[in-house]
């Protein structure tokens, strides 16, 4: 018997130990991702739309039957950021949008791309923004994309498509996780005067070929007129941060995971980026690319899966930043 409770006691040990290390590297947000083959289920039962933010092109080429669209990438205009308080859309207009892709303030949604994850984030921060709530489960991302649905011979759709009916959304912004130019021209000032005890920390998504200067990119001013940034370089004090840093298949390959693992990403925020100055538990994350809607939101989502309490994305991002020669540059 004293040999069978000792056996007893090591092996309720070990339970509690990888218990202990299963908890630690569990998202803290897992509400806001579903695989592929758990989303079948849901599209099998009708239970929500579906939102691919890929391009224009690539949808024709192919998407989920019945899916909505709107492409990350033009989520952003600038005149409307300008004019409304650094928010991607005016709230009126946005209300419209949602609602012309099928989604009211019930409406379970499933955010996709081609796998690699930028545009889907781009389409659930989007929701989330205007009050689709984003770590509940009622609008969650397609971990491993519209690449690996197609590889396990799920249905497929091109052209067009069949799209949602249009319903009434009116919006609930959540400014928590927006950044505004003026908040984060006050990150630039705080990160100059006190450095690394700064409670703002800065995270550049782009290429280095943009952080530097060396690559302008277009984006939406308005709906039909693209306008290309004037001014090349970087946010001062913004650390050069690539989304593929926290990207599980940067290559968007069939049956891989948006995001590395849990223990990697917190490997990432909690080692790499505190050793630079960001205390992840207390200072106010701000992501960045060039129309924020794609890349910085992707990093913003990587963060909030592992549970950082205070990020944010800069909508504006490089489009507004780069534009505006009142604003301070780096290169």
């Amino acid at each position: 018997m004293r040999t069978f409770k000792k056996v007893s006691l090591a092996a309720a040990g070990l339970l509690a130990l990888t218990g202990a290390a299963l908890a630690k590297n569990a998202p803290a947000n897992p509400d806001m991702l579903i695989w592929v083959d758990d989303a079948k289920k849901v599209f099998d039962a009708k239970g929500a739309i579906f939102v691919s933010g890929d391009s224009d092109k690539k949808f024709k080429e192919g998407h989920i039957p019945g899916s909505a669209h709107a492409f990350g990438h033009d989520l952003h205009l600038l005149k409307d950021i300008k004019e409304c308080k650094g928010l991607p859309m005016c709230i009126p207009r946005a209300e419209k949008f949602i609602g012309s892709l099928g989604i009211d303030n019930n409406t379970k949604v499933i955010a996709y791309d081609d796998g690699r994850g930028p545009n889907a984030s781009a389409v659930w921060y989007f929701l989330w923004l205007y009050g689709i709530d984003g770590l509940n489960g009622q609008n969650r991302m397609l971990d491993g994309g519209f690449v690996t649905w197609q590889k396990k011979g799920y249905p497929v759709e091109t052209g067009e498509g069949s799209k949602p009916a249009p319903k009434t959304f009116k919006a609930k912004v959540n400014w928590d996780i927006l950044a505004t130019k003026d908040e984060v021209l006050k990150a630039v000032e705080d990160i100059k005067k006190n450095g690394k005890d700064s409670k703002y920390f800065i995270l550049d998504a782009r290429r280095f070929q943009e952080y530097v200067g060396k690559t302008l990119l277009e984006a939406l001013y308005e709906p039909g007129k693209h306008e290309q940034v004037k001014r090349g370089g970087h946010i001062p004090g913004a650390v050069f941060f690539e989304w593929k840093k926290v990207a599980g298949n940067p290559n968007g390959k069939p049956g891989k995971h948006i995001f590395k693992s849990v223990k990697k990403l917190k490997k990432v925020f909690y080692k790499k980026l505190k050793k630079k100055g960001f205390n992840p538990d207390t200072d106010t994350l701000i992501t960045y690319c060039h129309v924020g809607t794609g890349r910085g939101s992707f990093i913003f989502a990587a963060a909030k899966y592992i549970g950082i309490p205070k990020a944010k994305v800069y909508i504006g991002s490089w489009d507004e930043w780069g534009n505006d020669p009142s604003l301070p540059v780096a290169k």
